[in-house]
């Protein structure tokens, strides 16, 4: 087991190696935190037919019951993380969540489901904004978009996880449930819970192997923890700027969120696949072309920062933006289950080159004292929108202007297409804003 304090470099960073092995605990904490979000996708099916609930109270179980909690904890949590032992809080966080998660199997009606799924946005809610913060002060500036890159694949694996071990454990539990001692016969759905719960106990251990890392300034002012008032000026400053940068990830986040909340249910009312099976398939996706899409956002990223690009990190946006809008209005369109499958992919590989560039883009342009709160915020708006209002804003279409649950697939796209064009506008109309506060903040920092 490596230990917590590893050789330090000749400058203020650790060592790479040490820094390597916090992205890798990172990243396996990560994971575990989006099988836990993820796993109820599996799961409509038996959780409306156990709660007899609609498509639309389903989504707001998924999504809202989790998503407020979660992104309000996550502002006072981010000053907490400008001020407190990272580590620590995230080891908390891992930990309640994980709780919260085997709790949710024992629910008896839905409102006890819902609880859960709040306790689970609390835990959770901690966790980026301390994550983002350690690597962006164990990492240096010139290999932070590769190592932010990768500590953001665990998001895609996480996701991809959560559906491919999902529908494989779906398969292999009894249909009529499996035995507890003490507890009696246990449904299939609750065992997932308990089953997805567990694992978060056994690498909390892991945490306690990671230091607090010391923070960096990079030359960007005094360090003291900023004010409410100083992160809403410096905002206001920026705002041409982070009205792009912190919106367009929040548009993202509701594509992806509802595509995927809803792609096992889609592909079962439309083709008739069971969601034990559809899981694997879109888990694989998630996790392959999730991960292909990071690596590449990473590569752009430090290729054109190594290119003097002022706007390198915000740039790698478009790539990722004009190969999504096309894909992901028309995917859940297609004809067959391959094509729809083909398409999805290819939009998953878009989605992660433009969200993945999402938290290199602001911490590049934040003064280190504000970057959990900034992160904080950007989580708060992708939370409201894209975990809350994406796999509601499906459901709604499907409930309300269809009324017809074998329209999910039109409900799907109607959703995607006009939002990706905003986001792509958002992108392109950033470019030279962003370049614009490169340049301010670098004035700042030199005295100039």
């Amino acid at each position: 087991m490596m230990k917590k304090a590893s050789l330090q470099s000749s400058d203020s960073y650790p060592s790479e190696r040490y820094g390597w092995y916090v992205i890798l605990v990172l990243f396996l904490v990560t994971v575990l935190s989006q099988m836990d979000r993820q796993l109820p996708t599996l799961l409509v099916g038996p959780i409306k037919a156990q709660f007899a609930i609609s498509d639309t109270a389903f989504s707001i179980l998924q999504g809202y019951a989790f998503a407020i909690v979660y992104t309000l904890a996550g502002i006072p949590l981010g000053r907490l993380v400008d001020r407190g032992h990272r580590r620590n809080l995230i080891l908390a966080g891992l930990l309640f969540w994980s709780l919260m998660t085997m709790l949710s199997g024992f629910a008896t009606n839905y409102w006890q489901l819902f609880v859960g799924r709040m306790g689970v946005g609390v835990g959770e809610a901690v966790l980026a904004p301390a994550a983002y913060s350690m690597i962006a002060d164990t990492i240096r500036p010139e290999r932070r978009g590769r190592a932010l890159a990768i500590y953001y694949m665990s998001i895609g694996i996480g996701s991809g996880a959560s559906l491919l071990l999902g529908g494989l454990i779906l398969q292999g539990l009894p249909a009529d449930g499996v035995e507890l001692p003490g507890l009696g016969r246990l449904d299939t759905w609750r065992w997932m819970f308990l089953l997805a719960g567990a694992p978060g106990i056994l690498v909390a251990g892991l945490l306690l192997t990671v230091g607090e890392p010391r923070r960096q300034d990079h030359g960007r002012g005094n360090t003291s923890a900023p004010s409410i008032r100083d992160v809403g000026h410096f905002l206001y400053r920026q705002r041409a700027t982070f009205s792009r940068v912190l919106v367009y990830p929040a548009i993202l986040a509701v594509i992806g969120y509802g595509s995927l909340a809803w792609a096992p249910t889609m592909l079962q009312r439309r083709f008739d696949i069971p969601s034990a099976e559809s899981g694997v398939t879109i888990g694989l996706l998630i996790a392959i072309c999730g991960t292909l899409g990071t690596l590449i956002s990473g590569w752009l990223s430090d290729y054109w920062h190594a290119k003097n690009h002022t706007s390198a990190r915000f740039k790698v946006t478009l790539v990722g933006q004009c190969l999504l809008l096309p894909t992901v209005s028309v995917w859940s369109l297609m004809p067959d289950p391959f094509w729809c499958c083909t398409l999805l992919g290819l939009s998953l590989v878009g989605l992660a080159i433009a969200q993945t560039a999402a938290p290199v883009a602001i911490q590049e342009i934040t003064p280190n004292r504000m970057r959990g709160q900034l992160i904080a915020i950007y989580l708060l708006l992708g939370g409201l929108l894209g975990i809350g209002l994406g796999p509601t804003l499906v459901a709604l279409i499907t409930d309300q202007l269809f009324n017809d649950n074998a329209m999910l697939h039109w409900s799907i796209a109607l959703s995607a297409a006009p939002l990706s064009a905003v986001g792509l506008w958002l992108c392109w109309s950033g470019q030279k804003p962003y370049a614009q506060t490169m340049l301010s903040l670098s004035r700042e920092a030199s005295g100039d």
